[in-house]
């Protein structure tokens, strides 16, 4: 999930997410030289992504993903691609006379870039229609799913890559319930090296239904696993025939929660044919232009903390401070534009104040110029919240997630706005004090800016 576009308008974190993917794009088309690039949905944060969004991504891409290197992967079957007119048959771009390839890219649409309005169009079109990627998973009638591959080979090594773009949770697992999802193999199933590229749940959470890893077929080999945000290194084994499972993760930071918080990275699949069967070799490459990011929790109870809003508010900027020294220490090598870390930590203050955010920033850089911040988000550090007492005695489901309880059991805490009101007007602080501007002069002002 790469979420380009994600905080476009943030002064600080604005750049974030092109910065990660050109790096993927890098390593893709440099340093790893991959034969194809494969993106598990989310490529863009909105579904109408803006025009400064679709501007970059194209220059990204044009600048890493073509040219005069040949692709040496040759495409068996390629009729599940989207882009085509009625009638026109469907081919790799890179096989496209009107424009030179050197890096394919292969993707599925996420929940955040699906397809919408009249003729079910994303984004992700766009860039197909541009010939710059081969976009495939896309679902023609959700109620009768059909999961075609796109069949692939370099020398001796066949390729079939499953795509499912995200469908909503509920629906695809009523599906699966009811039957209505058909998987599609070429005859010689068994000659293939079988992947399949996935944008949904993975565990249940909030009731919602998720992936049944159970209905994943035999034939696969290895799943590619998009839409979770986590960066799992190690592919696990799991279902009904302990298939691998990869959860490569977000390359941006788009929500300041535990998951996020892990190392990011890119993976380079490398898969050989060897005897009679196939091996294969996930490595992980960790991702250098990414926003450091430190993320904790604690319970004031118990702490070396005062009652007092004073006590509070030194003792977390005190957290905060070693949080940041941490991420300084952590991440040497970020390059100098990406080196304020994003910090967040989620107190449960049962019993305690709950500070003004702009309170506890202020000695990070609220209220400061940018060059002067310590951090990237110095306005939203902290999350207050207290445990809901008539949750408390509830059992727990079996099958419920861990963090979907802990979100059940609490309840998030804010400062009233009457509170941030009076702290304003009563500051001492000259520049902190509120005014009142005369009708003329607005008018005034603004008559003068205008001519």
């Amino acid at each position: 999930d790469n979420h380009l576009g994600h905080v476009e308008r943030d002064i600080v974190r604005g750049n974030d997410s092109f910065r990660a993917f050109e790096e993927v794009l890098d390593i893709s088309a440099n340093q790893s030289q991959a034969d194809i690039l494969l993106l598990g949905g989310d490529l863009f944060h909105d579904n109408k992504p803006s025009r400064e969004t679709m501007v970059k991504t194209i220059n990204m891409m044009r600048k890493h993903c073509c040219g005069s290197r040949e692709c040496m992967v040759e495409p068996l079957d390629v009729t599940s691609l989207q882009g085509f007119d009625e009638g026109e048959d469907p081919v790799v771009n890179y096989q496209d006379p009107n424009i030179n390839i050197a890096l394919p890219v292969f993707i599925i649409h996420g929940n955040h870039d699906d397809p919408s309005g009249p003729g079910q169009h994303s984004a992700l079109d766009i860039l197909s229609a541009s010939k710059l990627i081969n976009y495939w998973g896309k679902q023609k009638n959700i109620e009768e799913i059909t999961i075609r591959p796109i069949l692939l080979q370099k020398g001796n090594v066949k390729i079939a890559i499953y795509g499912l773009g995200n469908i909503r949770d509920e629906r695809l697992a009523r599906s699966f319930r009811n039957k209505h999802v058909t998987w599609l193999t070429p005859p010689d199933i068994k000659s293939y090296f079988s992947i399949l590229v996935v944008h949904q749940n993975r565990p249940i959470r909030d009731g919602k239904d998720a992936f049944p890893i159970d209905q994943i077929p035999s034939h696969i080999n290895f799943v590619v696993w998009g839409h979770e945000h986590e960066c799992i290194t190690s592919a696990a084994r799991e279902g009904a025939h302990s298939v691998h499972i990869l959860q490569p993760g977000s390359t941006t930071i788009t929500s300041l929660s535990h998951g996020e918080s892990a190392r990011k990275h890119s993976f380079c699949l490398d898969v050989k044919f060897v005897g009679n069967d196939y091996k294969f070799r996930c490595k992980e490459l960790p991702l250098h232009n990414v926003r450091p990011f430190k993320y904790d929790e604690l319970m004031l109870e118990g702490q070396d903390c005062g009652l007092s809003e004073a006590d509070v508010i030194s003792f977390l900027q005190d957290r905060v401070q070693h949080m940041i020294e941490d991420a300084h220490r952590d991440y040497p090598d970020v390059p100098q534009d990406l080196a304020k870390p994003l910090i967040r930590i989620k107190v449960e203050n049962t019993g305690f104040h709950a500070p003004a955010p702009h309170k506890l920033g202020k000695e990070f850089g609220v209220g400061l110029k940018v060059d002067e911040w310590l951090m990237a988000n110095p306005d939203d550090i902290i999350k207050f919240w207290k445990k809901n007492k008539a949750r408390q005695m509830a059992p727990k489901a079996p099958n419920a997630n861990d963090d979907d309880m802990e979100e059940e059991d609490e309840i998030l805490e804010a400062p009233e706005i009457e509170k941030l009101v009076e702290d304003e007007l009563s500051s001492d602080k000259e520049k902190s004090k509120l005014q009142i501007l005369a009708k003329t002069e607005i008018f005034d002002a603004v008559a003068n800016f205008v001519t």
